[in-house]
């Protein structure tokens, strides 16, 4: 019986002290082939919303187990690397040319939708390509 007591004594000082009596288990947790809604918003640089919309498109798998959400590490990866290829490296954003020209985000935005000014809509932003804005301005010279 003394050694059922010691063993227990040792799991509770190993406790007071902050140590793992299994170091297998708390690595596995940090490392874990799948992540929660809030885990993948963080690394992927995205909103929680955000994930959760593009679940319910389909344009992200995970799997769902009772009102949680599980997302494969290498799936998300795979997401935020789509995410980035589709983006314009070198362009502006609405606001940008607003603080360039003094014009509207209204006027812009009617530029953009009556083709007078090609954008891409990149999520909820649109972003124009510096040549195409350069084409714009050449264009509208007086």
């Amino acid at each position: 019986m003394l050694n059922k007591q010691e063993g227990a004594y040792s799991i509770l000082k190993a406790n007071k002290r902050g140590d793992s009596m299994n170091e297998k288990t708390t690595t596995d947790t940090r490392q874990s082939e799948y992540m929660t809604l809030k885990e993948a918003a963080a690394f992927s640089g995205t909103t929680y919303a955000t994930i959760k919309r593009d679940i319910e498109k389909s344009v992200l798998p995970a799997y769902r187990i009772g009102h949680k959400y599980f997302i494969n590490r290498r799936d998300l990866a795979d997401y935020r690397g789509a995410g980035l290829e589709g983006k314009p490296a070198d362009g502006y954003t609405i606001r940008q040319i607003m603080e360039m020209i003094p014009l509207s985000y209204a006027f812009i935005i009617n530029l953009i939708h009556d083709k007078h000014l090609p954008a891409v809509k990149y999520g909820r932003n649109y972003i124009i390509d510096k040549e195409d804005f350069e084409d714009f301005l050449e264009k509208n010279k007086a």
